[in-house]
Order: structure tokens, then C-alpha cells, then sequence
């Protein structure tokens, strides 16, 4: 899923992509309460805006990406 993620990250210019290993850093699993993975947080101007928990598609997250992006642009 990751090389995945990090070629979706690449379709977005301005994006940041951060990816995390919870294992190595359980503190930044608390903070952003996540208890099972893979997770994807997505955020615009601080403010979460798309949480994906287990089971989801780069075409979903793209989609939901697309959707996100019209209404505010």
C-alpha cells in the first residue's frame, strides 16, 4: 500500500506525504488515535479532513481527494 500512497501523493502538487511506522513510534499513534492499520489522515490548512481506516482503495481516497478538493478551490 505505500508505494501506492507515495505515487497518489505525487498526482497532488502541494501535498505532504508523511508515512509512519506506528510500531517505531507509538507516541504518534496516540496522538492521532490510531489503534489498527493501515490509516490514512489526510489534512488541509490543520484540519482533518479524510480518515481511511483498514480496508480502502487508492481510487476511494482518490475520489474522496477529488471531491474534497472541488468544493474548496
Amino acid at each position: 500500500m505505500l508505494p501506492r500512497l507515495e505515487e497518489l501523493s505525487k498526482e497532488y502538487e502541494n501535498s505532504k506525504f508523511f508515512p509512519i511506522d506506528i510500531k517505531k513510534s507509538p507516541e504518534v499513534a496516540g496522538e492521532f488515535l490510531v489503534f489498527v492499520t493501515p490509516v490514512l489522515i489526510v489534512y488541509y490548512d490543520g484540519l482533518e479532513v479524510l480518515k481511511s481506516i483498514r480496508f480502502f482503495s487508492i481510487s476511494e481516497i482518490k475520489g474522496e481527494l477529488e471531491k474534497f478538493l472541488e468544493k474548496i478551490l
